[in-house]
């Protein structure tokens, strides 16, 4: 079967299996076209589904009562989507579209059959839901600890460590398709002054903001202004549970 980049993200935690794998492929089958600012799913609704983005990049967001917008997740090809909500009787975000994409729905119910049929599966799933909690926080210490430059600097690099999990191959020039209002949202920083930022970046050739393309020129000066820990963003399991799965589940492997 042909490899996608949910398998990519998932395997990163446990030995996807060719059964698991099936399960996976079943739910890009049939992948929704969604647009640039489309919604995906409302605060407040009941939560339906659980998604997968197979292309494209997505955002959640909640809007306050003075009717600011604060942003909390940047889904990336190969997340999974509304899991953390997937047993509220609401939705707590929206999510949209930051670009064009493809969006495969998978019922939520469905969750209670991959967790009572496919442990190392579900294991993947909770992980990969832990790890988004996990950046979010980290995000949160940035924006309450770090100034501006090394905000920017911290949000490139999570970025392009996320992007480089699903995509080996990529280079030290990526598409990032957030306005800077996006950016600005996600570091409780003015527009004009992510302007500033990326501007006295590019003249200390650091890195260079081009549209909805970013090309890192010295990775080193970035990561020195960054406070920028990759140890966070783990993919390693509790051996606990690995022992546990590894007695439970004993369907072949890829």
């Amino acid at each position: 079967m042909e490899d996608s980049c949910v398998i990519r993200n998932l395997s990163h935690f446990t030995t996807i299996g060719p059964e698991e794998a099936r399960i996976l492929h079943e739910l890009e089958l049939e992948p929704i076209k969604y647009k640039k600012d489309d919604k995906i799913w409302r605060e407040g609704h009941q939560p339906d589904n659980i998604y997968t983005l197979h292309s494209g990049w997505a955002y959640t967001y909640q809007v306050m009562s003075n009717g600011k917008i604060r942003v909390l997740d940047i889904f990336l090809p190969g997340d999974i989507m509304g899991i953390r909500d997937a047993t509220l009787p609401h939705h707590a975000t929206s999510c949209a579209m930051l670009s064009s994409g493809d969006v495969c729905p998978l019922p939520a119910w469905r969750l209670t059959e991959i967790f009572h049929e496919y442990p190392n599966l579900a294991m993947s799933i909770h992980a990969s839901s832990a790890r988004q909690q996990a950046i979010i926080t980290d995000r949160l210490f940035n924006v309450l600890s770090n100034d501006a430059k090394c905000r920017v600097a911290h949000f490139i690099l999570e970025i392009y460590y996320r992007l480089k999990r699903v995509n080996t191959d990529l280079q030290e020039g990526f598409t990032l398709p957030l306005l800077q209002k996006h950016i600005s949202l996600v570091l409780g920083l003015t527009h004009v002054h992510i302007s500033r930022v990326l501007k006295e970046m590019e003249e200390n050739n650091i890195l260079k903001k081009a549209r909805n393309q970013i090309e890192i020129m010295d990775i080193k000066k970035l990561y020195n202004m960054s406070n920028f820990d990759p140890e966070r963003y783990t993919d390693a399991i509790n051996s606990h549970l690995t022992h546990y799965i590894s007695k439970t589940d004993h369907r072949d492997t890829l």
